[in-house]
């Protein structure tokens, strides 16, 4: 695709301009851009100001950290693909009831893909208030406390493979199962961190880390939107950062990194840098990996596909969501994934959830629509005014999880 064109600094303020209006200090966006046809594959764009927890003003740029969210789920299924799934052809149970996990017998006999492609048929669990804890609930959540909670009281199942729920419990669980892999005396979310930490952050140049490594001095402040508050008042409150489920569910949404980091996840994903060990993992996480759609996206692992349609060009994408943290990744699909290069990709930062697109009134995420809105810019496309066609994983009901 020759007609892909960088976007400009004035097309890059505009899409910024209506949200830092409203919030002109302490909002922070930082957005990327790759094509392997641009000056060093791309750049990332930076506008607002972010402070950290305690109030003190932070720079905004390329080692600024941001929680990331469901975008870690992108991760959890590179791993999944590299330690997993290209050993094995059937697949099998995700985990026997008498391996050194112990997950309830209940669960047993839910396919792999199913975890890792959001039909594994546990609850959907991104709505407001519908994941299942322990009636007393231990903070911090660790891996061992899920685990037993899912044994004395595992979560009723549907058949797997059949329709597509969002699942943040599905993520946690594969953590837990490749921190397992090696037997029990290796099982661990510690082993899980680690595990990523050698096997893609190290590979691919990224410092990125896990929330609780995080030091709070470096973390932006966050902020929570709420378009129902009184109109004396401001439409944005101070967030508390991470999430009650972190560590156990740190494969979900645990991933803390720099706009550096994601422009490197973006590069690689495209298949513009390339590793070795990496790069062949990249068709079996971007194509469609079960019949099952959901929203008219196919479900790739990790990755949502979206399909062609007149109205808009096809994607791979993922969002994420935490209180005061918003974040989403799309780029083309390559003809080849891992071999032949995605000719465009995005990724956009934001230190804030429940922004909605203000132009329009139509509910879209700050973070979505400026994401479609690049990517179809640097197609030399006009953006979409209805925004609420864009692909986001809040199509079927607003959340404040990953």
């Amino acid at each position: 695709m020759n007609n892909v064109i960088e976007p400009t600094k004035t097309q890059l303020d505009n899409l910024v301009k209506p949200y830092l209006e409203v919030q002109s200090s302490g909002l922070g966006f930082a957005i990327g851009y790759a094509s392997p046809n641009f000056p060093n594959h791309g750049s990332i764009y930076f506008a607002g100001s972010v402070q950290n927890q305690f109030g003190a003003p932070l720079a905004l740029n390329r080692d600024t950290l941001f929680e990331i969210a469901s975008i870690s789920k992108t991760f959890t299924a590179t791993l999944y693909a590299l330690f997993i799934r290209s050993h094995s052809s059937a697949l099998g149970d995700f985990i026997h009831p008498k391996g050194p996990l112990r997950i309830s017998a209940s669960l047993a006999g839910i396919p792999l893909d199913s975890l890792m492609n959001y039909t594994s048929g546990l609850p959907q669990d991104n709505d407001d208030g519908t994941v299942d804890t322990p009636p007393f609930w231990p903070q911090p959540y660790s891996e061992l406390g899920m685990l037993s909670y899912l044994d004395a009281a595992p979560p009723s199942i549907s058949p797997p493979g059949e329709l597509c729920r969002y699942s943040n419990l599905a993520f946690a669980i594969m953590a837990s199962i490749l921190g397992a892999k090696d037997g029990p005396n290796q099982s661990g979310f510690q082993h899980f961190e680690r595990l990523v930490f050698e096997s893609i952050f190290k590979p691919l140049s990224m410092q990125s880390m896990f929330f609780d490594k995080v030091s709070l001095s470096k973390l932006p402040l966050g902020y929570n939107y709420d378009y129902t508050r009184k109109p004396a008042k401001l439409p944005y409150a101070a967030a508390t950062p991470g999430w009650p489920f972190f560590p156990a569910y740190h494969g979900t949404g645990g991933i803390v990194a720099s706009p550096k980091d994601m422009f490197q996840w973006l590069l690689f994903n495209m298949g513009i840098t390339k590793n070795e060990v990496l790069s062949p993992l990249l068709p079996s996480l971007q194509k469609p990996s079960t019949k099952v759609k959901w929203a008219d996206n196919e479900l790739g692992l990790g990755w949502f596909v979206r399909p062609a349609e007149p109205r808009w060009s096809p994607s791979i994408w993922k969002d994420g969501d935490l209180d005061g943290f918003n974040s989403y990744i799309a780029f083309l699909p390559s003809t080849k994934p891992g071999t032949v290069a995605s000719q465009a990709g995005v990724f956009v930062l934001a230190n804030a959830d429940g922004i909605t697109n203000t132009q329009t009134k139509d509910g879209t995420e700050v973070v979505c629509s400026i994401a479609n809105d690049l990517l179809l810019i640097m197609q030399r496309q006009v953006p979409l005014v209805d925004k609420s066609v864009y692909p986001m994983a809040d199509l079927l009901s607003r959340r404040r999880q990953p």
